[in-house]
């Protein structure tokens, strides 16, 4: 019969002791060194992401088992309500989505932001302000409206169509969000015939953080 035992003095002094059929021995070691085997030892899961959404930009798990992802949604174009008048194929900006979903597969929070128009996008990538409604910040507002369980992450790619085909109102929109401070319905007027370039040299305000930001806040 074989027994371990690894005593620790109050001074820090890390002694093993260890009985072998009645022989017992005695080796001090280097408390870095105990850490080190005892880190060496413990068991760590693999998550598996499984299948993601395309354009996925970042996954995130943690130990309470929720997720955290990040896509770019891959359209330029949306058909869009506000207040029951349609808009349809109307341009957008380059738009990133994250969620973060429990570990019972709902989605506990959906954000929004702009990115700048780059053909390869890097954590220092420039956020612009959303110039639209139901967004605070980077975090939408979705009324009244449940979303679907996300039963396998790809499914999250749909989940962006449904949050735009949302109708949009007054609700956070700030005129101060657009460099015209136009309100709601004429910007939509202004940018319904516009390419997505417009965007950037007239209608975005810069928000001062970067996609490594919004990427960050969502794990918070």
């Amino acid at each position: 019969m074989s027994e371990t035992i690894i005593r620790i003095g109050g001074d820090g002094n890390v002694v093993v002791e260890q009985e072998d059929n009645g022989v017992k021995s005695f080796k001090r070691i280097d408390p870095d060194t105990l850490v080190k085997c005892i880190n060496e030892s413990l068991l760590r899961g693999v998550v598996g992401s499984g299948l993601l959404p395309k354009g996925c930009l970042s996954f995130t798990a943690n130990d309470s088992g929720d997720k955290t992802v990040c896509i770019l949604h891959p359209e330029n174009r949306a058909d869009i309500t506000y207040y029951g008048s349609p808009y349809p194929n109307f341009p957008l900006p380059k738009l990133v989505f994250g969620f973060c979903i429990t570990k019972e597969n709902r989605i506990s929070q959906c954000r929004l932001g702009v990115v700048a128009n780059e053909s390869q996008l890097k954590p220092t990538t420039p956020m612009f302000l959303y110039p639209f409604s139901n967004v605070t910040g980077t975090h939408i507002c979705i009324g009244n409206n449940l979303l679907p369980k996300c039963l396998s992450l790809h499914t999250l790619g749909s989940i962006p169509y449904y949050i735009l085909s949302m109708d949009n109102n007054n609700d956070h929109f700030k005129p101060s969000n657009n460099k015209p401070g136009l309100e709601m319905r004429d910007l939509l007027a202004l940018l319904q015939d516009k390419p997505q370039e417009y965007y950037y040299s007239d209608i975005l305000i810069p928000s001062k953080t970067t996609l490594e930001d919004f990427i960050t806040d969502g794990r918070s």
